[in-house]
């Protein structure tokens, strides 16, 4: 069923091309395409692919014959072509192996099923006419008048992982995903996070709000679902079969925890926890009895976050999929050398111990800044070989999806090649790529790999890279203002060496966005001098005109193409540019609180420390992460008493409040501005309402401006009031929330 729409596409494409090539392309008269006449789609697109990079390379087109021909050279192309002794050798082969093989008058390619005759295609122009296919649409071909058929001995070829996907722009496309071996999720009727579609709150909760998550004794509806709860499988069970009615080819089923924390704790649930040794035997438990109900199923589960440790006293079935996650993992050392990673290491030899049927979803970007140099690509190889030895057969790396992150073409090129065989030479991979890449800018574009990788490197068993970082979190290590300022030359110098040729400056111009990014943002977020948007005059801030260009600069090139963005939610660059010079103009006012005595009246936290009341005034505003410059309140409003050294006059009081409502973090219900002549005394000229109707997860620094009028005092005080807890629909709902302000501006 799966290959029915490859079918319908594949024969209007070779249709189409055989038309265009009849017209206008000569036929090589020296090679030939031989396939079964009732050869199926997939093996038709093996031919068309080879025909489609003949002409890329010769200029001709190849004939397709059924039968050999004596007089040329033929590439004989499906198993039904096979010599006894190869057809042995590819019965052995896993689904997706395949062999090439020497043939009379020519050569052999075919797998063991359709799809292995596409894989053995690619390989063929691949690794024995000098073929690549660089990124979806970009080709390099060796041009040559006359193509020669290499001599070939039998090579067989065998998958390590039996399910191959990544998530970066070339998995989008068709000829990519060929070319790479990548796996689309053609055999999943639903794939990850599923409770809540299942049994989805608005529909039960009200009648049933047992069976969701009692958390704290209170049941939530945004949570995860009570798995003591018989009648919570049961209705697992009952709507998870409408939903294979609607779609009985899939094989593959994932009934799993919801994209949250908030398991039941609920005595029965503790008791299951107690019984298997781990929160993960409640799932297992789940997962079991949905498999015994549909036994010609697989049923899929996550082991993530508070699931990833292995249960006891408990096995999955044969048919259940344990979706092992690498979430809160260190990506500066590989997996089994990093002692902060030696409990998920545990954990994935434990699940290893209890199946072979292991779906292992791995993390490869900086998800919450694609536009972030991340130099993980010397882990990428060890833990792949780590994954392998321990029972994982089938492989996700999640990348950038459909946008651009550092590296990421020269990224999902490795991985692919890795994912089929994890002991390749990944330098020479690596090598390869860039130079075929690149061209005359590769040797700038391979220091600029070199560089980062070997800064990180003393940093590593102290530097956590992580997935969810910012810029400024490693501009101690890797980024700092003397190595950006490096990374920057670098790419000056390989836009230099190609700006007479259109395609290669294309991709050395996307390839800097990262460094630009860094460099911008590292200036933004830090007060060093090399880096500084700024310049002082008379005691006044003006912004540099060179380190505006830049910004700029970094705004247009995103520009010119469709898939660059900030991070996972969207974030587009255009609006980090506004965000930015919008910050950069606030930090150039003469804040009249520069001498003033700052007071909180209330308890602040701690668990991210900027000062304390000197981050009120200190000129420095937050970023889009509350780790930085932002000062916090958790479950307590907000009373800052401020004191000028003697009666001033302004009119305008301005502030940020952060929302992060998927960190907990809310905007204040409302912030009030109150003046007064003695201290003491005061009184209320101005109020602002927090709006909470924005309930999405993309992060925002808020501003909140006061305009006053002209007010004289020595006393102000602003209060800003908290919801204290998270509210009834947050999944946090019961805990205390947070509300996060960086600078108070008076002018």
């Amino acid at each position: 069923m799966k290959n029915l729409l490859f079918a319908i596409i594949s024969l209007i494409a070779i249709a189409l091309f055989s038309c265009n090539t009849e017209m206008k392309t000569p036929v090589d008269s020296q090679n030939v395409i031989v396939l079964a006449a009732d050869a199926d789609s997939l093996t038709l697109e093996a031919a068309q692919t080879s025909q489609d990079w003949w002409v890329r390379m010769s200029g001709k087109t190849l004939a397709i014959n059924e039968e050999p021909d004596a007089k040329k050279q033929n590439i004989l192309l499906g198993k039904e072509y096979a010599s006894e002794e190869q057809k042995e050798t590819i019965s052995e082969l896993s689904e997706d192996g395949f062999i090439i093989a020497p043939a009379e008058h020519g050569v052999f390619l075919g797998g063991k099923t359709s799809r292995g005759d596409i894989y053995s295609a690619t390989t063929f122009l691949e690794q024995y006419l000098g073929c690549m296919l660089l990124a979806p649409g970009e080709y390099d071909a060796p041009k040559m008048n006359e193509i020669t058929l290499p001599q070939v001995s039998l090579k067989s070829y065998n998958p390590d992982f039996d399910f191959r996907r990544t998530l970066f722009p070339g998995q989008h496309d068709r000829e990519y995903r060929n070319w790479y071996k990548l796996e689309q999720l053609d055999d999943w009727g639903m794939f990850v996070h599923t409770f809540h579609k299942l049994l989805p709150p608005e529909t039960y909760f009200e009648e049933h709000p047992e069976y969701y998550s009692e958390i704290g004794g209170r049941r939530l509806q945004d949570a995860q679902l009570c798995l003591s709860n018989p009648e919570v499988i049961d209705f697992l069970i009952e709507n998870l079969g409408k939903e294979m009615a609607l779609q009985p080819e899939k094989n593959i089923w994932s009934v799993s925890q919801n994209d949250a924390y908030n398991y039941c704790e609920c005595e029965r649930c503790k008791k299951l926890y107690e019984k298997y040794g781990a929160y993960s035997g409640a799932y297992i438990h789940m997962a079991n009895e949905i498999a015994r109900a549909y036994p010609n199923k697989v049923i899929s589960t996550l082991a993530y976050q508070f699931t990833r440790e292995a249960p006891q006293n408990i096995k999955p079935d044969p048919n259940v999929n344990i979706m092992f996650c690498s979430i809160e993992c260190n990506r500066s050392m590989p997996l089994t050398e990093d002692p902060r990673s030696a409990s998920f290491v545990k954990d994935m030899k434990d699940w290893s111990t209890l199946t072979n049927n292991i779906f292992l979803w791995d993390y490869v970007v900086q998800f919450k800044n694609y536009l972030t140099p991340f130099p993980n690509f010397h882990v990428l190889q060890p833990n792949l070989q780590f994954f392998k030895n321990s029972n994982v057969n089938m492989m996700f790396e999640q990348g950038s999806n459909g946008n651009w992150s550092d590296l990421s073409d020269l990224k999902q090129y490795l991985i692919a090649n890795l994912m089929w065989n994890v002991d390749a030479n990944a330098d020479s991979l690596i090598d390869n790529f860039i130079t075929r890449y690149y061209g005359p800018a590769a040797p700038h574009i391979r220091k600029y790999f070199t560089t980062t990788h070997a800064n990180l490197a003393p940093h590593a068993e102290k530097e956590f890279l992580n997935i969810y970082g910012f810029p400024a979190d490693y501009a101690d290590s890797y980024l700092t203002p003397e190595m950006l300022i490096q990374y920057k030359s670098f790419m000056d110098d390989a836009e230099a060496a190609v700006a007479s040729d259109s395609t290669y400056l294309k991709r050395v111009l996307k390839t800097r966005l990262p460094v630009d990014f860094a460099y911008l943002d590292v200036a933004m977020n830090t007060n060093d001098e090399q880096l500084s948007f700024f310049s002082e005059k008379d005691g006044k801030k003006s912004l540099k005109p060179e380190m505006m260009a830049c910004l700029d600069r970094l705004e247009a090139l995103s520009n010119n193409h469709q898939d660059i963005r900030i991070n996972e939610r969207n974030f587009k660059v255009e609006d980090y540019c506004i965000y930015a010079r919008n910050k950069l103009e606030k930090q150039t006012i003469d804040n009249l609180l520069k001498d003033a005595i700052i007071e909180i009246k209330t308890p602040y936290s701690d668990r991210y420390p900027v000062g304390g009341a000197k981050a009120i005034n200190d000129g420095l505003l937050g970023d889009l992460d509350f780790h930085n410059n932002w000062l916090g309140f958790h479950g307590e409003d907000m009373i800052v008493d401020i004191t000028f050294p003697e009666k001033t006059t302004f009119s305008t009081i301005q502030m940020n409040f952060l929302k992060a409502v998927n960190s907990w973090v809310f905007l204040p219900i409302d912030v009030k501005v109150e003046v007064s002549d003695d201290g003491e005394n005061f009184r209320e000229i101005a109020a602002q309402q927090g709006d909470q109707s924005d309930r999405t997860y993309l992060v925002k620094s808020i501003p909140f401006v006061f305009d006053v009028g002209e007010v004289s005092t020595k006393h102000l005080r602003v209060m800003a009031t908290s919801m204290k807890e998270c509210p009834e629909w947050h999944r946090g709902y019961g805990n205390p929330s947070w509300i996060f302000v960086d600078e108070v501006i008076v002018e």
